[in-house]
């Protein structure tokens, strides 16, 4: 992550949750609201970035430790943009809800079309060559912080 700027996208609709880095999807989550599970679909979103210390889990079970001597840590961005529906604080969430999605055939959005209401097959292979070769942490494996699966985790597909 830190030879090249990268791009880091979030694709936030009704069906699902994707984070990106360069158009490659690294995790995913599908609103499984039908079975239970509660989905964050009513609120607005807000954008930070911050940098914790997670040794004692994130990392290989704490085996990697983070290099505190490299510290201070320094981030830049550069063409920030948001495309989005502005959802203002004086509404009800329930109204900023239907404001910013399509119902029916109405298509006011990108979002809500139907080629991003999943991953495509390619998206998919990408999202499992990272998972494979990249994740190193996934809480739904965490049997020590989680002794009981989160349900999510026992529905998820990917």
């Amino acid at each position: 992550p830190t030879a090249d700027f990268h791009s880091y996208s979030v694709l936030w609709n009704q069906r699902q949750v994707v984070f990106l880095v360069d158009e490659t999807p690294i995790r995913v989550h599908t609103n499984l609201e039908h079975r239970g599970i509660p989905y964050p679909k009513d609120q607005p979103m807000g954008v930070y970035s911050s940098i914790w210390n997670a040794d004692d889990w994130a990392t290989q079970g704490g085996r990697i430790k983070t290099d505190w001597t490299h510290a201070p840590f320094v981030t830049s961005y550069r063409n920030f943009q948001i495309d989005a529906c502005e959802c203002p604080a004086t509404m009800a969430a329930a109204d900023n809800a239907k404001r910013c999605s399509s119902a029916g055939r109405e298509r006011r959005y990108w979002w809500d079309e139907p080629t991003v209401s999943e991953l495509s097959l390619h998206q998919n292979h990408q999202l499992k060559w990272v998972q494979a070769h990249h994740m190193i942490y996934d809480y739904c494996k965490d049997t020590a912080r989680f002794p009981v699966m989160p349900a999510e985790c026992e529905h998820h597909r990917h």
